[in-house]
């Protein structure tokens, strides 16, 4: 996907780099890649990417449950990571990722940046390995925001529709357990 090559762009500038080159170096890879001003659409990873600064753990809650509509039953599955969380300037309150069987997938999460340099600020996200109980992985899903420096904890909310065939068939195996990453580009 877009992401996947962005983020090897990304990653073979900053291994070019030396240590401690900071914002100046950081503005110029987000205006490089388009994401200055804008972020991570949700979506799914379709290839492992290195990210430079990130953080991971599993999620602290597990919630499940089911909604009625018009064609019948939709089942869901929430992961939570109830923070706090931060790598540098970078900082998230509570993660949240809602699964559903109809293949709607959402992300919200409190999210600050403290930067007091010249940097503009970051773009935050979080990414999730969804996994079956018995360790088949589904797919990977990132999302992410701009999030302008010396902006205090606050909401970011985006959803996204998938029709991606394992997480349908395998829905009501998945693992109340799940990895999730901090992001901080």
């Amino acid at each position: 996907m877009i992401w996947s090559a962005a983020t090897k762009v990304m990653s073979k500038i900053v291994e070019g780099e030396k240590e401690g080159d900071g914002p100046d170096r950081d503005n110029i890879i987000k205006r490089t890649l388009g994401l200055a001003d804008t972020g991570i659409p949700i979506g799914r990873e379709d290839e492992p990417a290195g990210y430079v600064r990130w953080d991971a753990q599993d999620n602290d809650t597990f919630n499940a449950g089911a909604s009625a509509n018009e064609k019948g039953e939709v089942k869901w599955r929430e992961f939570l990571w109830t923070g706090p969380a931060t790598i540098d300037e970078c900082e998230w309150g509570t993660v949240r990722w809602r699964f559903y069987n109809n293949g709607l997938v959402c992300f919200d999460a409190r999210m600050a940046n403290s930067s007091r340099q010249l940097d503009n600020g970051d773009v935050q996200g979080h990414r999730i390995e969804l996994r079956e109980k018995n360790g088949l992985l589904l797919g990977v899903w990132i999302a992410g925001f701009f999030v302008r420096r010396s902006l205090p904890l606050r909401g970011f909310a985006a959803s996204f529709s998938d029709e991606h065939l394992p997480l349908k068939l395998h829905f009501d195996e998945i693992s109340e357990a799940q990895l999730g990453a901090w992001i901080c580009l």
